[in-house]
C-alpha cells in the first residue's frame, strides 16, 4: 500500500508476521495434509473467488448508479481476493487454522497472477495492466508463507514450546491489527467521506453479498463456511492499491479502494463476534 508511511508499514509487517507464526505455532503437518486433501473445498474456495466474487461485482456496478471511478474500483476489488486483513478473522476459529493459513496464502498468491488476468475481462479492453509480480511474489514468500512454515517446523519439533508461543504471538499479531487500524483510521474515514452514499451503500452490499457466496461455498463444515465467508468478502486492497498506482494515476480510482479497506472491517467484526457467541453458547448447552 503506497500510501502507507515507515510506521504503518512496520505495523503491518509485524501484524502479517506474527498472525501466519501463530498460526503455525497452532497447527502441524498433519493438519495442512489433511486440508489439501479436502479438494472439493479448495476447489469451491477458489471458484467462488476468482469467478463468483468478480461476477457479484460486475453485477453490482450494474444494478447499482455509481461513478465510472468508483465502479473501476471495485471491479479491480472484485477480482483480487486475499485480503490480508482477512487474517485477523479468520485465525479466530481455532478448529479450522490449517484452513485459514491454507486460504490467506492460496488465495493471496494465486490472486497475483489470476487477478490481471480477471481484470483485463471486466476493465476496459485498451488498458495494458501493469502487475510488481516480483515484489508481490517476494512478499508473499517472507511475510506469509516463512512465518507460517517456520512456526509449523517448531511445533513438529518442540511440541511444548510452540504450545507456549502459539497464543502470545498470535495475540501480538491482534493487537498490532489494532495499532494499525488506529493508525490509518483518519485516512480511511477521509476515503468514504469522499464517497456518495450510494456508492458507500453500494460496496457494503457487496461485501455482504460475498460474506453470502462464501458462506454457501464453504462446504458442509460451519467452521468452514465461517472462515471462507470472511476471507472472500475482504479483498485485496493492497494489491488493488499497486495495480492502481501504476494503471490509473491521478484518476482518484485510490479512493474508494482505501474506503473499501475500512468498510470490509465492520461487517466481519460483527460476523466474528456473532459467530463466537453462537460458538460458546452451543458449546454450554
Amino acid at each position: 500500500m503506497h500510501m502507507l508511511d515507515t510506521l504503518q508499514w512496520a505495523i503491518l509487517l509485524l501484524f502479517l508476521i506474527t498472525t501466519m507464526a501463530g498460526i503455525g505455532l497452532q497447527v502441524n503437518l498433519r493438519d495442512l495434509a489433511a486440508m489439501l486433501q479436502r479438494k472439493g473445498l479448495l476447489l469451491r474456495s477458489l471458484l467462488v473467488n476468482f469467478a463468483v466474487v468478480p461476477a457479484l461485482g460486475w453485477l453490482t456496478t450494474r444494478l447499482i448508479p455509481m461513478t465510472s471511478t468508483s465502479a473501476d474500483a471495485l471491479l479491480i476489488l472484485a477480482c483480487a481476493p486475499g485480503g490480508m486483513s482477512a487474517i485477523q478473522f479468520t485465525s479466530k476459529r481455532r478448529d479450522v487454522l490449517a484452513f485459514a493459513g491454507q486460504t490467506a496464502f492460496f488465495l493471496t498468491a494465486l490472486s497475483v497472477f489470476i487477478s490481471p488476468l480477471l481484470m483485463s475481462l471486466f476493465l476496459p479492453a485498451d488498458l495494458p495492466l501493469v502487475v510488481p509480480y516480483a515484489r508481490a511474489f517476494w512478499f508473499i514468500i517472507l511475510f506469509l508463507l516463512l512465518p507460517m512454515g517456520l512456526g509449523v517446523l517448531l511445533r513438529e519439533g518442540a511440541d511444548r514450546l510452540a504450545d507456549r508461543l502459539g497464543r502470545p504471538v498470535a495475540l501480538v499479531g491482534s493487537l498490532a491489527f489494532v495499532l494499525f487500524v488506529v493508525l490509518t483510521l483518519s485516512a480511511r474515514q477521509a476515503a468514504m467521506g469522499s464517497l456518495g452514499a450510494g456508492e458507500v451503500e453500494a460496496l457494503l452490499g457487496f461485501i455482504v453479498a460475498t460474506m453470502i457466496a462464501g458462506w454457501l461455498g464453504g462446504g458442509p463444515d460451519r467452521e468452514t463456511r465461517e472462515v471462507l465467508a470472511s476471507a472472500s468478502s475482504m479483498r485485496n486492497a493492497a494489491l488493488c492499491l499497486a495495480i492502481a498506482a501504476r494503471n490509473f494515476p491521478d484518476t482518484g480510482v485510490e479512493v474508494p479502494l482505501v474506503a473499501f479497506s475500512a468498510l470490509m472491517i465492520p461487517p466481519n467484526l460483527i460476523f466474528l463476534i456473532g459467530t463466537l457467541v453462537l460458538k460458546k453458547r452451543r458449546g454450554k448447552a
